[in-house]
């Protein structure tokens, strides 16, 4: 049984564990733990949720960073940072419950929409065919990143 929790306090093995998860969603993340600093800020800010999901034994199988992003005309959208499930948890439905919690904490927030991206072409297979499958909408937009810092 896999318990999903809003993580409401920064414990340094929990870092861990989430920097080596972090592996599994892309090849930029190295392993290394999830910053202090970071995590206290997600935690402390009343727009921001870091979702942990745990198995049985404790471990960390899943987990999901939220973000409400307010819009001109006072639009508030849910902004979906990541979202990763264990391959060993792959394919048995945690990524359909973490899914619900992310919609019921868009939908406490008073957000309209739910916003992400995801790399991939297949669009029946990985990330993309489970975002079909759950409703979402693919848009023909051209996403920009322009880089703040150079680390």
């Amino acid at each position: 049984m896999v318990k999903i929790e809003r993580l409401g306090e920064y414990r340094e093995d929990l870092a861990a564990e989430m920097g080596k998860l972090l592996v599994e969603l892309s090849d930029k993340h190295d392993g290394t733990a999830v910053s202090k600093e970071l995590l206290t800020n997600i935690i402390e800010s009343p727009w921001h949720e870091q979702l942990v999901a745990f198995d049985d034994e404790g471990k960390l199988v899943a987990m999901a960073t939220l973000t409400v992003v307010m819009g001109a005309g006072m639009v508030r959208n849910a902004y979906l940072e990541d979202l990763v499930v264990s391959e060993k948890c792959r394919g048995q439905g945690l990524g359909g419950k973490m899914w619900d919690e992310i919609v019921k904490w868009g939908r406490e927030k008073n957000c309209r929409r739910l916003e992400f991206t995801t790399r991939g072409k297949d669009k029946k297979a990985g990330a993309i065919g489970f975002y079909l499958h759950k409703g979402a909408v693919i848009r023909d937009t051209n996403f920009f990143r322009f880089e703040l810092t150079s680390a």
